[in-house]
């Protein structure tokens, strides 16, 4: 009877000592979990931050990634440069081991009461006043082949007038960082002449906008910029203490094709472009996060379509841009020079937009644009262009860190034309 008893008390003094002991092995276990949450969430924003950040931006490339981390779909949340390296890059296994792949896409429905439409967007049909279309669909892909050296590729897959697909190669990079003030990148990369041509690239969903400004418009959806080479672009820091000077020289060769966006049964026009090199310097003080200011100038002869006339282009280019996790103004203007070798006749293009935006909320993000183009009608390279600017209202709408919903209007002056007004609505996700 005795013993029954012992074993019954201790029984009673054991079990308050087991409750605490169980108490604390439940509160692990969420700690664990709410940890794996966090791990997961952390990832999904890196990913987007090493495809925004894939471009080599001059500035990008500074320093870790920037885009800013809380929104990764904003340039301000997420310093646009995508390749993230580090010192002792972790190794990736799996199917491709040591690659990296993440990618982009949209569905877009745009309606417009020009006639006859405008081309511009790839994908939409010639002629169609309204319809749907497959936007860009973006591969990136990064590996880190040494704790210096990296090779970056972006593979494009664009939806034309007839719903067929195109391969390109956008970007195929082999990128040497020596230290801070000489990183170097061999191969075909985006050109320098613009702050939005070296930090957006073709992932829709990392841009705030539903589209591109046209004078920064990817040279075959008909922009005016060569929008890449094949060469050696060069970039690094400037010893400046706290104005945080970066340099760029780029030096390539650049085969610029553009579509005439009045007419789309009307043949490309081919610069067949020489040499090209640009140089340009820009700032980011750290007395004042976000803020970034400089410019470049690109320089190359052209043959338009192989015709009578050789043009000395130069284009020279300034902007200032300020973002913060919740503000974006974005700030561009350029001048085109076209010198005529055989009549040394001069065509000037000055060009310019602006973007301001502010989110509210987490999920909303309203935002106002204003661009202006003006080219000679007479103008042997842009004679679809001549005078056009208006304003872009728009509504971007956050659903989660992967998938974007944005609403665009573009009511545009056309010299000569009429005005035309443009409904763009677009769902853009990364994966």
């Amino acid at each position: 009877m005795m013993r029954w008893i012992l074993v019954v008390w201790s029984m009673m003094v054991l079990f308050p000592c087991a409750a605490p002991a169980q108490t604390i092995d439940s509160e692990t276990a969420e700690t664990i979990r709410t940890l794996k949450q966090e791990v997961k969430e952390l990832k999904a924003r890196i990913t987007a931050l090493e495809a925004r950040q894939g471009a080599p931006s001059p500035e990008k490339e500074q320093q870790p990634p920037q885009s800013k981390a809380s929104e990764p779909a904003k340039p301000q949340e997420t310093a646009a440069g995508g390749e993230a390296e580090t010192l002792n890059p972790e190794r990736v296994f799996g199917i491709f081991p040591g690659i990296k792949i993440s990618g982009f896409g949209t569905v877009n429905y745009k309606a417009t009461d020009a006639r006859p439409p405008e081309t511009g967007l790839i994908g939409f049909r010639n002629f169609a006043n309204n319809g749907f279309a497959v936007g860009d669909v973006d591969l990136f892909l990064t590996s880190h082949l040494t704790s210096r050296a990296m090779a970056l590729s972006e593979v494009v897959f664009s939806e034309n007038a007839q719903q067929e697909f195109e391969v390109d190669v956008e970007r195929l990079l082999l990128k040497y960082d020596f230290n801070d003030y000489l990183k170097l990148s061999f191969g075909r990369y985006h050109t320098g002449t613009s702050y939005y041509n070296s930090v957006f690239h073709h992932g829709q969903w990392l841009q705030t906008a539903a589209d591109r400004p046209l004078v920064v418009e990817f040279s075959d959806h008909g922009g005016l910029l060569p929008s890449q080479s094949v060469g050696i672009s060069v970039t690094g820091l400037v010893p400046a203490g706290r104005l945080g000077l970066n340099y760029i020289f780029e030096y390539g060769t650049s085969n610029t094709h553009r579509p005439n966006i009045l007419d789309p049964n009307a043949d490309e026009i081919a610069e067949n472009n020489g040499q090209a090199t640009t140089a340009g310097l820009f700032a980011k003080p750290d007395w004042l996060q976000g803020l970034e200011m400089g410019g470049s100038l690109y320089h190359d002869r052209i043959n338009p379509n192989g015709g009578p006339f050789h043009i000395g282009q130069t284009i020279g280019s300034v902007h200032l841009v300020y973002l913060t996790p919740r503000f974006e103004f974005l700030n561009e203007a350029f001048l085109i020079r076209h010198h005529l070798q055989e009549t040394a006749q001069v065509f000037n293009i000055p060009a310019f937009y602006s973007l301001i935006s502010e989110k509210i909320g987490e999920k909303w993000r309203p935002y106002f644009r204003y661009q202006y183009v003006n080219s000679s009608s007479q103008s042997p390279v842009f004679p679809d262009i001549n005078l056009r600017h208006g304003p872009s209202v728009d509504l971007r709408y956050d659903y989660n860190d992967y998938i974007a919903f944005k609403t665009q209007y573009d009511r545009t002056f056309r010299r000569q034309l009429s005005t035309i007004n443009d409904l763009l609505l677009q769902l853009a996700f990364r994966f």
